[in-house]
């Protein structure tokens, strides 16, 4: 695949360049995931602060970021396909580390919920438009790998964020008077958006590369329609496994650590250090590892090699779920999470990529935005709340917490492995090649 734009000659040119346009989307995506998850840590102080109430809370958390980034992110993701991708990112970053000042200034619910708002929307723009890069800049055998370090920088921002971010709180509010005058919380607020200075630099020097000559018509909003509706078979398949991916992701993330809480006593900050490690490591690994495993599964198709692997992992996070649920104690149930978080790190490390897989290159953007509008948005309600309601049926008990996570998990990932396999069929059929040719309506443009 040609890599015009990132440097003018030699393997070794493209790869150089090409390593460094990677290297400016991984940090710009670390500092995405690092303003997005840095709230969670501070929610005492902010809510002493501005005297706001649990359920305020819960709607900056989730409904006003997570809601308005899944719209977001098809609109973003058109101009993504259709105009230059460095600008979308350039803009994108603008927003969101203005929002990030907004946040920490805020003196009110609404101000943060404005910010809050503002911030999902600018970071709604990165992910499209990046991947949208990669596969350019990328030949196809080393695509998932790249796309692995996007998926991992999830688990490195996040990470950062709560290994970072509490002792820094906590040396702020020891100090007689904090800098600027300002709560600790709002200086974390300001230190993000100097962050953000520096990404803004490091994106303006990343070079756009140049899109293949492709007639604007082709890459229509009506014909991204129309190749959607020809492959509907595949891709429903895809999306609705997908769903059940997110949801498995959203489950675990949000209750693995009340069930080291409730069901075996741990401290608050035990299971912060066991799990955030846990996440951290294990997550990130997975991610890498499933991106460097894609091309050695030597599937025809890119998507094949990434329903095979994700296949795998349904199966190792149900199991390990499972035996983490009912481990006797708090080590042997952080141990198999270790395990389920190599399977979840591989789900967010390729599930995105296999989607955008199935389309040609002028619509990855928007495959992507797909993929978060409709599996995104749904994993992300089922995942918590399926575990919650499931808990109730079993008894509604604090030790109810680890059973019903380990059986909600089980059972979406057994959902998920029967999608999967019902997508493989149509690898046969030649009806998920989402192959680089001109399109015209939906259908390939036959030459000759």
């Amino acid at each position: 695949m040609p890599v015009t734009g990132i440097t003018p000659s030699g393997s070794a040119g493209w790869r150089s360049g090409a390593r460094f346009t990677l290297f400016v989307l991984f940090f710009a995506s670390i500092l995405a995931f690092l303003d997005r998850q840095m709230l969670n840590i501070l929610v005492e102080p902010i809510k002493r602060d501005l005297r706001i109430g649990d359920l305020q809370f819960s709607l900056l958390q989730g409904m006003a970021f997570s809601a308005v980034y899944c719209l977001a992110s098809f609109p973003v993701a058109i101009l993504a396909d259709r105009f230059n991708r460095k600008a979308v990112i350039l803009v994108s970053l603008l927003v969101w580390n203005a929002m990030t000042l907004v946040f920490g200034l805020s003196t009110s619910f609404g101000m943060l919920l404005v910010a809050r708002m503002g911030l999902a929307i600018g970071e709604a723009g990165l992910t499209p438009a990046a991947i949208s890069i990669i596969r350019q800049i990328y030949p196809p055998e080393k695509q998932s790998g790249a796309v692995a370090w996007i998926a991992f920088s999830l688990y490195a921002g996040g990470g950062l964020s709560m290994l970072v971010g509490g002792p820094a709180l906590d040396a702020l509010a020891a100090m007689d008077a904090p800098p600027l005058g300002l709560s600790p919380w709002r200086i974390l607020f300001l230190g993000s958006f100097a962050i953000g200075v520096v990404g803004l630099g490091l994106v303006m020097t990343m070079r756009e590369p140049k899109r293949p000559a492709t007639p604007s018509t082709q890459a229509s909003f009506r014909n991204f329609l129309a190749f959607v509706s020809e492959r509907r078979a595949p891709v429903v398949c895809y999306l609705a496994a997908g769903i059940a991916l997110n949801a498995i992701v959203y489950a675990v993330m949000s209750w693995a650590p009340a069930m080291l809480m409730r069901n075996h006593g741990w401290s608050t900050q035990q299971t912060g250090l066991a799990f955030g490690a846990v996440y951290m490591i294990g997550g990130g690994a997975g991610a890498l590892i499933a991106g460097r495993a894609v091309p050695w599964l030597r599937s025809s198709e890119p998507a094949g090699s990434v329903v095979r692997l994700l296949r795998f992992a349904c199966v190792l996070i149900g199991i390990a779920l499972l035996f983490a649920a009912h481990a006797p104690d708090g080590t042997v149930t952080i141990v198999f999470l270790a395990f389920a978080m190599l399977g979840v790190g591989a789900l967010v490390g390729v599930g995105v990529f296999g989607f955008q897989a199935l389309f040609p290159a002028m619509f990855s953007a928007r495959a992507v935005a797909v993929n978060f509008l409709v599996s995104g948005t749904l994993g992300a309600s089922l995942g918590p709340s399926g575990v919650a309601l499931l808990k109730g049926w079993m008894g509604g008990t604090d030790a109810a917490t680890g059973p019903a996570l380990g059986w909600f998990v089980a059972g979406a990932a057994f959902w998920a492995f029967l999608w999967l396999s019902a997508f493989l069929p149509f690898l046969r059929t030649g009806r998920v090649a989402g192959r680089d040719e001109p399109i015209a309506h939906g259908k390939p443009i036959k030459s000759g």
